[in-house]
């Protein structure tokens, strides 16, 4: 089971995860997102050369790489909260809509999921992307892993915040259902 049909009535004692509402929560994930880029622009560094990045003959060639990867990280972002929105209709038959607002978009919906089903639904389009990104760094060659690296740790760092709701939700060991808007999380245990 991925999702109840509304709340259990047993489950009284409501928890919320605000990162807006807590400036130090969001700051302390802002934080946390911003050391796993950098752990994972040091991994990078490993396999190629962040040279690479910029050896590009030529400034018009640099700003056009530039403007690739903008635009790739734009194209990841929707695709990320379209996979949601797949996720979740795969799962429940429930659609969400998509709302774009302030220079980011969220997934929205009223369903209340079990914790294995919450789970699946956050880290789907991650996991995804994810292996999709790693295939393309292994095929292209050495000079195009950069331009898709970046949207590899746009896509981890960036999953901070499900990382931490993740820990949250799995320590509480009990059951639980979760309703999660997009901007905050609130799970009753």
């Amino acid at each position: 089971m991925y999702c109840y049909k509304e709340k259990p009535e047993k489950l009284k004692t409501e928890h919320v995860i605000d990162p807006e509402g807590d400036k130090k929560l969001g700051l302390y994930l802002s934080l946390g997102a911003v050391g796993l880029a950098a752990v994972l622009v040091g991994i990078g560094c490993i396999f190629v050369p962040i040279a690479k990045l910029y050896d590009v003959g030529g400034v018009g060639s640099f700003v056009l790489r530039a403007a690739l990867i903008i635009v790739m990280a734009a194209v990841y972002y929707c695709v990320h909260e379209l996979m949601h929105s797949l996720v979740l209709k795969r799962l429940t038959g429930d659609t969400a809509k998509i709302i774009f607002e302030n220079y980011h978009a969220r997934c929205v919906s009223d369903t209340v999921f079990t914790l294995k089903g919450y789970i699946i639904y956050c880290f789907a389009p991650v996991v995804i992307i994810g292996t999709v990104l790693l295939i393309l760094n292994i095929v292209l060659p050495d000079r195009f892993f950069w331009q898709v690296y970046i949207i590899q740790i746009i896509n981890i760092a960036g999953a901070a915040g499900e990382f931490y709701a993740a820990y949250r939700l799995i320590k509480e060991g009990k059951e639980l259902a979760v309703l999660d808007d997009g901007e905050k999380l609130t799970y009753w245990t």
